[in-house]
Parts: structure tokens; C-alpha cells; sequence
């Protein structure tokens, strides 16, 4: 089987009902690469403060996690779970 690519949330309601219940924060696939480039998904597209709004500051090194609806900024090298994406499959 190939990988699975990290999921890059739609919206913050996605994020809101995915995780709601959720009791142990995972990483996003967001980051803050340099101060210049703000947060940024892996992907290379920025965040889109329209979609999602967040008050994280914006310290370069920093990685987005999530619990539940609450997005909280961290150090990139901390041990936590991924969220990924896959297409489905047929049983």
C-alpha cells in the first residue's frame, strides 16, 4: 500500500465535527516555516484566514495541532498522531 498524504482541512468546520470528540491533539500539516511566510499547510499554500480563524501568532518553527475545535501552536518536533487522507476504498 502507498502512503497516505496528510489531510489539509477544507474549513474550520470540517476540523470542528471531524474532531469534536477527540481527546489527544494531532498534527495538521500546519506550520510557520519563516516569519515572512506565516502559517503555512505542507502542501505550500498559505492559510486562508477567511476559512479558518486563528490567533496563534506566528513564531517560525512552530507546528498547528489540533483537539476537539481547538487549534493550539507547538514545537514540530513533539511525538503526535497525523491526520491523513486517502481515497476509498471499495469492500
Amino acid at each position: 500500500p502507498s502512503a497516505s498524504p496528510l489531510l489539509l482541512p477544507p474549513s474550520q468546520e470540517f476540523l470542528n465535527e471531524s474532531l469534536q470528540k477527540s481527546v489527544r491533539y494531532y498534527w495538521i500539516g500546519l506550520w510557520v516555516p519563516t516569519a515572512e511566510t506565516g502559517w503555512t499547510w505542507v502542501n505550500g499554500s498559505r492559510l486562508d484566514r477567511d476559512r479558518v480563524q486563528l490567533d496563534l501568532g506566528e513564531q517560525p518553527g512552530t507546528c498547528g495541532a489540533i483537539r476537539g475545535n481547538s487549534i493550539i501552536p507547538d514545537n514540530c518536533d513533539l511525538d503526535l498522531q497525523w491526520i491523513c487522507q486517502r481515497e476509498a476504498m471499495k469492500l
